[in-house]
Parts: C-alpha cells; sequence; structure tokens
C-alpha cells in the first residue's frame, strides 16, 4: 500500500512518514536515478562493458582488469593506464627487440608506438602536466590496439594465441581485425567462447558469441582485405568464411581497409552500389537462401593518415539477410551489434572515487 505524507512512519518512530524516512528514500531514489543515468550514459558511450575498477591508494593508481592488479604512481589519465598496460601484454624483451631494428624495419605496432609518442610531446600541456589534443592516425590505432586488448582481459576472454599472432608481421592485420570483432561483440553484450584452433578436422568460425540478455547464440568470422585502393576481392572474403561450419546464425566481419575517400564513396552511395555487387557474388545455399545472417562491412583507414594527419571517420555498413538459412530467434541482438561496431570511444578519465 501507499503510503502518505502524514501517516505514521513504518519504522515505527512515531513520527510522521515525511518528517521520518520519506526525506531518506527521496535521497536514496534521486541518488538511484543518477546512478542509473551514469550508467546509460556509459553504455551509450563505450557499449556493454565492465566498468573500470581503479582505486587511488599512497600516491598510487591501482586498476583491476580482470584478476590482475596493475598499479603506478604516473598515470594520470585512463589513457596513461592504457600506454603502460598494452606495453605489459606484449612484453618488455619483445618491444625493446623491435626498437633496436631501423625504423623502416619494425613492426607496425611499434612504428605506431613512435610515431604517436613523437605526436603526443608535440602537444601543449595543461596546468596538470597532461599532453591533451585530438589523435592523429598513429596515436588513434595504437591507443585503439590498447583499448581492445584492455576489453578482451577485463572480460575474461584474452587468448594467448592472438597475442602471439599480432606479433607476427604477416599475420598482424588478421590478427587485429579479429580482435575488433572480438571487443565489438562484448560491447554489445555477448559472451565470448573461442574455437579450439588445434581441432583440424573441421573448419570452424572464429568464435561463438552468446548473447547475455537473450541466450542468442552466434558464430562470428572476421576476414580483412589487404590494402588497396578498390572494394574488389571482398566478395571471396565472404565465401570463404562462409566455408566455415556452424549451426548458429553466421556474423562476418569484413575490413575493406580502403582510403577514406574510395570508403565514403563505395559505402555511402545508395544501392545499386559496389556492396551490392559484392553481395550478388556470395555462393548462396541449397534453397536460394543466404547463409549468413549479417555482415558488416567496416574500413578502419588508419595506415593512410600520415606523419601528424588527424585520424580519419571510420565507416561501418551492416547487411542483415532478409532470406538466411539460420535465423536469430532474437533478431535485436544485430543492431545492436551494429551499435557496438561505432563504439570506438576511450575513456579519458578514471572514475571518480565515492
Amino acid at each position: 500500500m501507499k503510503i502518505g505524507r502524514n501517516d505514521p512512519c513504518p519504522c515505527k518512530s512515531g513520527k510522521k512518514f515525511k518528517k521520518c524516512c520519506l526525506p531518506k528514500d527521496e535521497h536514496l531514489s534521486k541518488k538511484l536515478d543518477s546512478i542509473l543515468e551514469e550508467n546509460q550514459q556509459r553504455e551509450n558511450l563505450y557499449g556493454k562493458v565492465k566498468p573500470i575498477i581503479s582505486a587511488d591508494f599512497q600516491k598510487n593508481k591501482f586498476v583491476a582488469v580482470d584478476s590482475t592488479l596493475h598499479h603506478s604512481k604516473k598515470w594520470k589519465t585512463f589513457p596513461d593506464f592504457l600506454l603502460d598496460y598494452i606495453k605489459t601484454v606484449l612484453g618488455s624483451e619483445w618491444g625493446n627487440s623491435e626498437l633496436a631494428k631501423p625504423e623502416t624495419e619494425r613492426h607496425q605496432m611499434i612504428k605506431w608506438f613512435t610515431d604517436s609518442s613523437r605526436y603526443r610531446q608535440k602537444q601543449p600541456q595543461d596546468g596538470d602536466g597532461i599532453h591533451r589534443a585530438i589523435p592523429n592516425g598513429s596515436l588513434s590505432a595504437y591507443m585503439a590496439l590498447a583499448y581492445d586488448l584492455y576489453i578482451l582481459k577485463h572480460h575474461a576472454t584474452i587468448q594467448k594465441d592472438i597475442v602471439r599472432r599480432l606479433k607476427i608481421p604477416d599475420q598482424f592485420q588478421g590478427a587485429r581485425y579479429e580482435l575488433f570483432a572480438t571487443a565489438t561483440c562484448i560491447r554489445a553484450g555477448f559472451n565470448i567462447a573461442f574455437e579450439d584452433e588445434r581441432d583440424r578436422t573441421k573448419k570452424h568460425p572464429e568464435f561463438v558469441a552468446t548473447h547475455k540478455e537473450t541466450g542468442q547464440q552466434i558464430s562470428v568470422e572476421a576476414k580483412s582485405k589487404k590494402s588497396s585502393i578498390k572494394i574488389r576481392g571482398a566478395g571471396q572474403l565472404i565465401n570463404k568464411a562462409l566455408e566455415k561450419e556452424t549451426q548458429h546464425p553466421m556474423v562476418i566481419f569484413l575490413d575493406l581497409n580502403l582510403p577514406y575517400n574510395v570508403a565514403k564513396k563505395e559505402l555511402e552511395t545508395p544501392p545499386p552500389n559496389r556492396v551490392s555487387k559484392i553481395l550478388d557474388q556470395v555462393i548462396k545455399g541449397d534453397k536460394n537462401e543466404d547463409r549468413y545472417a549479417m555482415i558488416i562491412f567496416t574500413n578502419q583507414p588508419y595506415q593512410y593518415a600520415k606523419d601528424d594527419q588527424l585520424m580519419f571517420p571510420k565507416h561501418v555498413l551492416s547487411i542483415i539477410s532478409q532470406n538466411t538459412k539460420i535465423p536469430a530467434s532474437h533478431p535485436e541482438i544485430f543492431p545492436a551489434l551494429n551499435q557496438a561496431a561505432l563504439q570506438d570511444h576511450i575513456p579519458n578519465e578514471f572514475p571518480k572515487e565515492e
């Protein structure tokens, strides 16, 4: 029953409700509304990811990533932490061995690191000694990589094999894109279960993702086209992805790897367009149905930004099949995946301590 303002307070203090517990309830309600609003804002920016867990103690900033605790006296911002975190993941021994090489022979990740370090040092400092600026291409690429590594580990899904493949130059592009696809699914509210890469008896997708709210499972495959000024070859990559065996709706992430102006023309032109022609190349099922449930075309032109040039905007274009071989019981997951692919925000600040 609703308690009236002038009714006796249910705590049996003998006072009227308005003079006793009502103000406390109103304060608690406002605080709860504030927390819910803050969580919604965080989800709109960063997706359905776990919040940053951090605390200050004895002049150190502590950050928990899954079950591991990291700390430093130097971290003033969350990107400060990420810049150290990626070094921990990749290993200082490997990083130093790459830095010892001539610049032209270094791994792409180390090129991003050195270029972004130069760029950051050129930026003016504020009163707290923090360099603040819009990221250039190298800094955007390096920070996005660090953040995706953090997201996977923070959700207990990091695989040693992904880190191993990232360090191999001719496997880096594919491994980096698989990392992006995995982090995107986490941002969309999925749990990740990687397939056993040692099982050579069948062709299987990168991983199976289970939506936490609906229980919907999807099979996910990630393909990255070699850098080129043309979109040609994308259809063959989709067909290769569809060779994988799956009992769940298939979601394919496809990195087009195009210069920004080319991607803008190809992906923003209304159908019929080049994407339509790509889909015409995709092999159908026995009953002329699509073997995919969704294809997410993305373009993140990090490598096309030269020197101190700012990062180009990225493109995301999702195609959802209306005649798929394995339909989803909960098709609302598809817009969630598209939204998560667009969520490239990285927190700047640590959460404020209560």
